[in-house]
């Protein structure tokens, strides 16, 4: 009895200490990197410096030294980051001589740990927080692994076979050009029954394994009548290296299904030589690893086929010639998307999706699993875009310590992929690749960093990571701007925020805005009303929501348009059609929504409410949208729920089959009547499209409510402990938008939250709550169940010209640039300016405008209209502020006289055409620029300018 008496005692203990104020399993080492917390106004108008958004620090390999180091580690600090990333690789970087070759590439040197070792002393001393690349270069791996580290590939050769005889024939073999054997894995025969463009047709019922007649690698065998195809099937090595490696040479890629390979490489990376440990925890706080897109053939692992029979419950040896497909698993724009190499029938999908779902298990387990236990030990954890390959996105996202995301995923169908695998597996923090647009080089501007994190916020991102900002390093073969890694002519990427940009001296004011978002997105936990069921294994293909903006990041109005468009797929194009009216309905409601995957479907029960509990987060329904393919244990699973009362809504026709190859026929039907007898349940609704969800709609339960639709909004919620609310609010149009919310009665008092200022604003009346949003801007709406916050952090409400009533519109302008005058001149685009087009130099605007009166009790408003891209506006002489994205508008009240009056206005114009003037002067250390007219940005202050009275 004693002895169970202390054992109970221990359990008590350890639930007690290992469950956070949720109820909940704490991560492992989330207490100290990633801490849970109500939200705290005054942090919000203050937040502290690990809020701020981290950039991925380039570093042009290890040509780097200290001093410089150490200087921009705190020029990161003082200018509101809350961290880097230090991705040390040799692209793109001019390497003149042998000196400069030898330098940058000797990444993983002692002198390059001393290099590392002395920005960690300067990080910990100024409070930054590290992050590592998992190595030099992408994909993981280095010269310092074997060739028997890197991935394996499944390859097949085959040989014709008459029947009718007795033969001995030798095993097929595969070329191997590396120094490991390849292992046979299996050698089978199939009937041949016909041929299609490139796709052998084999008979399913004829399949003989013949591997264990293999002896002295031939086979004697009595071959059956007809035309057989012997396929050997072989595990081999692949060749793939990495790329950008700061070394004398690549070396192979690491195989990313094999943990102890993980490990060798994590062992490697931070053995005792580099110095790392006592910095472990300390600044450094993850490893990261990029999305997961390679060249490779076929996945494939030793363990594979037993594996595989333990998830799948069949043998995938007879049908693995349905899976063998040119390049079947190589990066999206390096896949032929071939025809097969064979065919059984119809239901080969059936084989595939088998055989990814396993693959991506595999690489759950051995990449993301292993290295997140791997450095939580080390006081580390593990960051990753869990996407690139073929798997369950949503389930590998939460293995993950931080799962990340990235703006070149374009739709919020995409980013919210790992948005939704952090809430459903509890990971407090989601992070972002951000503002990294495609063909976009050099047109990066604050407003089109303000679009990209809002965007990035309202899928549910919590910390942003700029791609991002270079070590300064210039020389005679780049630009006075310094080295940038991804400008690679048309395709180069956007970001490139370093202090050699035309815009880096507002960075500091818009981390501050980033850091405020990021505290209040971080607060409590995330709450979402409804799950949609997601049917696919990868992010390609998907094309745009019409109701969203900014995806492929173009801003019309301002830029060139895209040369190239994202490839989209068909299936997902019709899925699109019919899934895009249930989310934009959802949205205008109010409803917040996020994906399920079949593994949570399949670990949810219902609460005493009747609210669906998956892992201790709470959502009101699950939805089946547009899909005809389901899980058979999902559907089991619902059909289970739906009869203890959830909410369950199919819009479309019901799913009539799942996907797996084993007893499909029979389990097709299962999965078709227990979907028929889930939707039949009293709780159950089916509509036949997404366009008129309303009276289902306002059955759910909302303790904020939206009084109408609001087509313009993207939101985001999050719950306090006691029941508070945060409720990011985006308004993704480009006008000003009045919105008006209605609050559950356990809400006592209201705030306005602007994250921009860090203004806060009391709401009088919590009956009628109401604002009116900015073009392209966000507000946080925090609705409390007790707290009224002290007068001291509160702000009064700011006037806008929304409704305001238009005074005079100024018209003419005197413009100075450089030594460049214009006189007594209507505003224009730069662009459009043989003067002006080729610049990027500052600009002065100045006119002048009478007020016959100043009303005592008015406010004076002054719309700056059209601005590229920032604007300083000072009026009679005095700074009246300055506007670094929309609205361009500014309170000038306290400046104007009665009488003739002065405006001064300086805009900043972009950087991109600076530069294509450059080249257009033959200015050799700008020649890719040359012959770029066509790629011309908007500039200056376009307007109307108009002052406004409120």
């Amino acid at each position: 009895m004693k002895k169970l008496l202390i054992g109970t005692y221990l359990l008590i203990l350890t639930l007690i200490t290992t469950t956070n104020l949720w109820g909940q399993t704490k991560l492992s080492d989330s207490e100290k990197w990633l801490p849970v917390y109500d939200f705290d106004a005054g942090q919000f108008i203050t937040p502290a410096q690990e809020f701020g958004p981290f950039a991925r620090w380039w570093w042009p390999g290890n040509d780097v030294n200290q001093e410089e180091l150490r200087r921009e580690v705190n020029l990161f600090v003082d200018n509101a980051f809350g961290g880097v990333e230090i991705q040390p690789f040799s692209i793109n970087v001019p390497m003149t001589s042998d000196e400069v070759k030898e330098r940058v590439l000797s990444w993983d040197t002692p002198d390059y740990y001393e290099n590392l070792r002395s920005v960690l002393d300067e990080a910990r001393k100024r409070g930054l927080t590290v992050d590592m690349t998992n190595g030099s270069g992408w994909p993981a791996g280095g010269p310092f692994l074997d060739t028997e580290d890197g991935f394996l590939n499944l390859v097949h050769e085959d040989e014709d076979v008459v029947g009718g005889t007795t033969v001995s024939i030798k095993v097929p073999t595969v070329n191997n050009e590396t120094d490991v054997p390849s292992e046979l894995i299996a050698v089978l025969a199939s009937k041949t029954v016909g041929k299609e463009n490139i796709t052998i047709q084999l008979d399913p019922a004829s399949t003989i394994i013949l591997t264990e007649k293999v002896k002295n690698d031939s086979i004697r065998w009595d071959v059956p009548e007809g035309n057989w195809k012997v396929i050997a099937f072989w595990s081999k090595p692949n060749s793939l290296s990495g790329t950008m490696v700061a070394a004398p040479k690549q070396g192979p890629v690491l195989n990313h299904l094999d943990s102890v390979k993980v490990f060798k490489n994590l062992e490697y990376l931070f053995r005792e030589e580099t110095g790392l440990e006592e910095y472990m925890g300390n600044p450094l706080r993850a490893v990261f690893d990029d999305s997961y897109e390679f060249s490779v053939d076929r996945h494939f692992s030793k363990d594979f086929i037993a594996y595989f029979k333990e998830k799948r419950g069949y043998d995938i040896t007879p049908w693995l010639p349905a899976n063998m497909q040119e390049k079947y698993n190589y990066v999206a724009f390096k896949n032929p998307n071939a025809d097969p190499d064979f065919s059984f029938n119809s239901e080969d999908w059936r084989l595939r999706y088998d055989y990814d779902l396993t693959i991506g298990e595999l690489f759950g387990e051995n990449l993301i699993g292993a290295s997140r236990n791997w450095l939580e030990e080390k006081g580390m954890l593990h960051r990753t875009q869990a996407y690139g390959m073929y798997m369950d996105m949503i389930g590998n996202a939460g293995k993950a310590a931080i799962p990340e995301t990235e703006s070149m995923l374009h739709q919020e169908a995409n980013l919210k992929i790992m948005s939704s695998g952090a809430h459903l597996y509890n990971r407090p923090v989601v992070s972002a690749e951000s503002v990294v647009i495609k063909s976009r080089a050099y047109m990066t501007t604050p407003q089109k960093i303000r679009l990209a994190v809002d965007k990035l916020f309202s899928a549910g991102v919590s910390q942003i990571i700029y791609h991002g900002v270079p070590y300064r390093y210039i020389t005679e073969s780049t630009t006075e701007l310094g080295w940038y890694p991804f400008y690679m002519g048309f395709i180069g990427f956007s970001s490139h925020l370093g202090e050699g940009t035309q815009f880096w001296k507002y960075q500091k004011e818009v981390n501050e805005y980033i850091a405020r978002t990021q505290y209040a997105l971080r607060s409590g936990k995330p709450h979402a009303d409804v799950l949609i069921y997601f049917p696919y294994m990868n992010v390609e293909g998907m094309p745009d929501n019409p109701e969203e903006i900014f995806t492929i990041g173009v801003l019309s109005d301002v830029e060139p348009p895209m040369n190239a468009v994202n490839e989209t797929s068909a299936d997902k194009e019709e899925w699109a059609r019919k899934i895009y009216p249930v989310i934009n309905q959802l949205e205008a409601n109010g409803i917040t929504w996020e994906w399920v995957n079949d593994e949570s479907i399949q670990a949810a029960e219902l609460d005493e409410n009747k609210q669906i509990n998956i892992r201790g987060n709470l959502y009101q329904s699950i939805i089946l949208a547009g899909i005809d393919v389901i899980q058979l244990s999902s559907s089991k699973h619902i059909t289970k729920l739906a009869k203890e009362g959830m909410k369950f809504l199919v819009v479309g026709d019901l799913p009539t089959k799942q996907p797996s190859f084993l007893n499909w026929e029979e389990n097709d039907k299962k999965t078709a009547q227990l979907i028929k007898e889930a939707c039949s349940q009293a709780n159950s609704r089916q509509f036949e499209n997404g366009s008129n969800l309303n009276s289902w709609i306002e059955d759910l339960t909302q303790d904020v409510k939206f009084t109408e639709n609001y087509t313009f909004t993207r939101q985001v919620k999050r719950e306090m402990e006691d029941g508070s609310r945060l409720q990011f609010i985006w308004n993704k149009s480009d006008k000003w938008q009045p919105i008006s919310l209605q609050l559950d009665m356990k809400f006592k008092v209201a705030y306005w939250l602007d994250a921009e200022t860090g203004a806060i604003t009391s709401v009088k009346n919590v009956k009628d709550v109401s604002c009116v949003l900015a073009p392209y801007s966000t507000i946080i709406l925090y609705a409390s169940t007790n707290e009224h916050l002290n007068n001291r952090l509160l702000s009064k409400s700011e006037s806008s010209v929304y409704q305001a009533q238009e005074i005079l519109e100024i018209n003419n302008w005197n413009i100075l640039v450089d030594d460049m005058s214009i006189e007594n001149t209507v505003l224009f685009d730069w662009e459009n300016n043989d003067q002006l087009k080729f610049t990027s130099e500052e600009g002065s605007y100045k006119s002048s405008f009478n007020l016959n009166k100043i009303e005592k009790n008015s406010s004076y408003l002054i719309d700056l209209g059209k601005v590229c891209y920032t604007a300083n506006v000072w009026i009679n002489g005095q700074s009246a502020g300055h506007r670094i994205n929309a609205p361009y508008t500014l309170d000038i009240t306290k400046y104007l006289k009665k009488g003739d009056n002065t405006i001064e206005v300086g805009v900043t114009p972009g950087q991109l055409n600076g530069l294509i003037g450059e080249g257009e002067k033959e200015n050799p250390r700008y020649s890719r620029f040359k012959g770029r007219g066509t790629d011309l940005m908007s500039a200056g202050l376009i307007g109307p300018v108009i002052l406004y009275t409120k």
